[in-house]
């Protein structure tokens, strides 16, 4: 037979006891074990009353190892009652539960000594006791029989509300979805929403971002604020030119005119090209190696020049047998640059100089 007594929140000190447990049975060859959990000091006490053999005390104390103490008393023999089982002991630092694993194992027989017990007492029968000493926890009873488990059952003692706290969950970029332990609570910003108190896992969410997780002890007093910075999955490609309008290709993709917000856009090494009629293409390479917002700079298009090419007076291209379109000289075109203008004489002076 075994038992686990759950204590919630019992304080620096704990302490449970069974009273009025009563044994039909012989058990030989008997042994008692007791662990206890999240405790520092410890002591057992057992006080019974055996038929023929008068008032016995059993104590069992130690000290606790990380927490966790086992004590256990082996090779007797139980053939009445054991009015008194008192646990009680210090609470390790910083926990707020204690659980003890009580177990009795022994092998039923016959004791001649107590007449109502010389065939080994009934096969079937039931065991009184009551627990007290704590308000709030669970006593869990299991029963074996030749290694076989016949009997569970589990008995709360004390039902108080759960307690409840508050939480504020902020996001940047707000509109964000929050899930406390795996449930959905709504979309960022959420304020003054209760939640039950403990550790708490929270999770906030948002396309095209990491998730952001963290745990949070919520109290039933005061407020617990989270400021979530979701960091970008993708990086996003700010593109504008002079003029605008110009069509936007990323990697030989058609994605819309300038100006332009590229988002989803992978790491890697990406080919940017820009297109606009009446001017020259734009192309550019563009290598991402993190999540993050890239701004280029405004891209001058060039305008493309039209019509034929404009050429000096005076110059005429004409054929060459030799050297095809080679320039030749029109003397018709070009303006004397003789001071000497027609239907003027020029006369010098006699004698020279």
């Amino acid at each position: 037979m075994s038992w686990e007594v759950f204590i919630e929140e019992p304080g620096p000190d704990f302490a449970w006891s069974v009273e009025g447990l009563a044994f039909p049975i012989n058990l030989n060859n008997a042994s008692f074990r007791v662990t206890n959990q999240n405790t520092e000091t410890n002591r057992v006490t057992l006080k019974n009353d055996v038929p023929y053999y008068g008032t016995r005390e059993l104590t069992l104390s130690g000290q606790s190892v990380n927490g966790v103490w086992t004590a256990f008393h082996g090779n007797d023999f139980i053939n009445g009652t054991w009015p008194v089982i008192r646990n009680e002991g210090t609470v390790q630092a910083g926990k707020k539960q204690v659980l003890s694993l009580v177990e009795w194992v022994g092998v039923k027989g016959a004791n001649p000594a107590i007449p109502q017990q010389g065939n080994g007492g009934p096969d079937t029968f039931g065991i009184p006791l009551s627990f007290s000493g704590f308000e709030k926890g669970k006593v869990k009873f299991t029963i074996k029989v030749n290694g076989t488990n016949v009997l569970t059952d589990t008995v709360t003692v004390g039902t108080p509300a759960p307690a409840k706290g508050y939480l504020s969950v902020q996001s940047r970029p707000s509109g964000a979805q929050v899930y406390i332990d795996g449930v959905f609570y709504g979309t960022t910003p959420l304020s003054n929403f209760q939640v039950p108190a403990g550790l708490r896992t929270v999770t906030v969410t948002k396309e095209g971002y990491r998730d952001y997780v963290t745990q949070v002890r919520v109290t039933s007093t005061g407020l617990r604020v989270i400021t979530a910075t979701l960091q970008p999955l993708f990086a996003t490609i700010e593109v504008r030119s002079f003029p605008q309008g110009a069509r936007v290709f990323l990697d030989g993709q058609e994605r819309g005119n300038t100006p332009l917000r590229l988002t989803g856009v992978t790491p890697g090494t990406h080919t940017l090209l820009l297109t606009k009629p009446g001017y020259r293409d734009y192309s550019t390479s563009i290598s991402i190696d993190e999540p993050k917002t890239i701004r280029l700079p405004t891209v001058l298009l060039q305008k493309v020049m039209s019509g034929p090419t404009p050429r000096s007076p005076g110059m005429t291209m004409t054929k060459s047998p030799a050297i095809p379109n080679t320039p030749t000289m029109n003397t018709s075109m070009i303006p004397s640059q003789n001071p000497v203008r027609q239907g003027y004489t020029v006369r010098l002076p006699l004698g020279g100089y």
